[in-house]
């Protein structure tokens, strides 16, 4: 289908319905015998690693916790979010290729945090403890410090302004709106990078004299 997309919830929705059917199967009728269990297992760990359209079931189960978790996504209550976030996890728990589940979860994560789209702080901690929870500290690190990276350049930010502020109570004649994010090298995504040369106005002055000020900007 040319107008298959990663983002379509549909297919990754229709895999949580069918795990919900089957598990309550074996735990209710089967009363949770380690046989069925182990058949659910290997059912599902057959056909979630085989992929069935252009995108991978990595691709498809990242975009589709992408989309319930950034602002004019899925409209769900908190507890849905919740439930949908557990549901998936355990259905990603069923992936041979984790790292690709992971690689592509921590780019949509930093074009979330980056662009200002996520919907929650806390959706979005809890979603990284639950992977926490099923692949170790290791598999997690990245995501954890690009969140880190976030709540400190909020501090940093808050003390740039009252800074600023009181140049401006001094005498600095024009205000000037300016926003940095700092990030860790190796947290982030690489992103094609050019220099920029800020004008005289925003150069640094030091003796009455402009020092060159240049800096590296990303794009997403």
């Amino acid at each position: 289908d040319t107008k298959e997309k990663n983002e379509d919830p549909e297919f990754v929705k229709e895999l949580l319905n069918l795990h919900d059917k089957y598990t309550a199967l074996v735990e209710h009728q089967f009363g949770s015998n380690a046989l069925f269990q182990k058949a659910l297992k290997d059912a599902f760990m057959d056909f979630v690693n085989r992929n069935v359209g252009k995108f991978t079931n990595a691709d498809l189960m990242s975009s589709f916790c992408d989309r319930i978790l950034k602002t004019g996504g899925e409209k769900l209550s908190d507890e849905d979010v919740e439930a949908y976030l557990e549901k998936t996890v355990q259905l990603f728990s069923y992936l041979i290729d984790k790292d690709l589940f992971a690689e592509i979860y921590r780019n949509q994560l930093a074009k979330r945090l980056l662009n200002q789209r996520s919907a929650s702080d806390e959706h979005e901690k809890l979603m990284i403890t639950k992977l926490k929870q099923r692949c170790g500290s290791q598999f997690t690190s990245k995501m954890e410090g690009m969140l880190n990276d976030l709540n400190i350049g909020v501090d940093h930010q808050a003390e740039f302004k009252e800074h600023y502020d009181d140049k401006m109570e001094s005498g600095t004649p024009t205000r000037m709106e300016f926003t940095v994010q700092v990030l860790t090298t190796g947290y982030w995504p690489s992103y094609p990078s050019f220099d920029a040369i800020m004008p005289p106005q925003m150069r640094l002055v030091s003796n009455t004299r402009f020092l060159p000020l240049t800096f590296s900007i990303t794009s997403l």
